[in-house]
């Protein structure tokens, strides 16, 4: 396959944060690599953000008054503290339980200061991070919007990348197959990208069954509206598309009529799937929650399978 439909696996941000998802994330990425050539990471970034609030948290201190005095002194000392009792050994922990598994991973540590959505989203634009891996956070569209996320920032970030928001599954230890995928489909150049890396991670992670899945919109009347003929052919080129790939691995069709995101997200918690791809049309952030989109709709519903929203050009 041309190198041109590689995942962007060269470069990895993993942020990780002392919620209790750090665990799901890296056996998520212990499952993805494992069985990968060595030579395909080039650097994997375990990140950790450290915020007014972390260090609040973690030294029991009221920090409202000095942080009005940023480069104080007494809250430098204070942030080196933190440093030093609960950062530094949240991410060594976390790089010996990498290591155990895949002892030759390139990794580096990064400890940032500041609001986590825009340290992470300038730390993988400086670092041209290509897949970020992120934890689910639930918090409702209008959370999103005034509050902002670190997931949803990453997802909207400029530049050619994919997101890995990894689902529940990951969660149980041990948990690690040939997964069953599901790509999502609407004949546009987006959801060809998809494809495309749903392909690629295929052939490198071996799937057990792909599923190749159009939904014929209900309201014919909308604009750009599929029909069955036109979801015949989307599912016929993609199904093309795969085989030539070299993909051994089943391929099925399927077709449902109704609302897009609210078949995917049906489709994606029934079917037992791992490993959930769709495209990103490039809305921008208060579109999509305003307006919506459907990645935005299955971002905050699918919570089983590990979904991958991919950007591109």
């Amino acid at each position: 396959m041309p190198r041109r439909f590689l995942p962007h696996l060269e470069r990895i941000l993993v942020p990780l944060g002392k919620d209790g998802s750090a665990e799901a994330l890296l056996n998520f990425l212990v499952c993805l690599l494992r069985n990968m050539s060595p030579d395909l990471v080039k650097k994997i970034y375990l990140a950790h953000v450290v915020s007014s609030d972390a260090v609040k948290r973690a030294l029991q201190r009221d920090l409202r008054l000095e942080s009005l005095f940023e480069e104080s002194e007494f809250l430098t000392n204070l942030y080196r503290e933190y440093l030093r009792r609960e950062a530094e050994p949240f991410l060594s922990q976390a790089e010996e339980r990498l290591r155990r598994d895949l002892p030759d991973l390139p990794l580096e540590k990064i400890i940032l200061r500041g609001n986590p959505s825009r340290e992470l989203s300038r730390l993988a634009y400086e670092k041209r991070v290509g897949a970020e891996i992120v934890a689910r956070r639930a918090r409702s569209h209008l959370s999103e919007l005034l509050l902002g996320s670190t997931t949803h920032a990453l997802i909207h970030r400029p530049g050619e990348h994919s997101t890995y928001v990894v689902g529940r599954r990951f969660a149980e230890e041990g948990y690690c197959h040939a997964p069953r995928i599901l790509v999502c489909l609407d004949g546009s150049p987006f959801s060809q990208k998809a494809l495309e890396e749903a392909a690629e991670l295929s052939l490198l992670w071996e799937a057990r069954e792909i599923v190749l899945f159009h939904v014929v919109d209900f309201l014919p009347a909308m604009e750009g509206a599929s029909s069955p003929e036109e979801a015949d052919r989307v599912l016929s080129e993609a199904e093309t598309f795969v085989k030539e790939a070299g993909i051994r691995a089943p391929v099925l069709k399927k077709v449902a009529v109704g609302s897009p995101a609210e078949e995917i997200i049906a489709e994606a918690e029934s079917g037992d799937y791992d490993l959930v791809f769709l495209g990103r049309r490039g809305l921008g952030r208060v579109e999509e929650i305003f307006l919506g989109s459907v990645s935005e709709k299955v971002l905050h519903r699918v919570v089983s399978p590990t979904l991958v929203v991919t950007n591109r050009a």
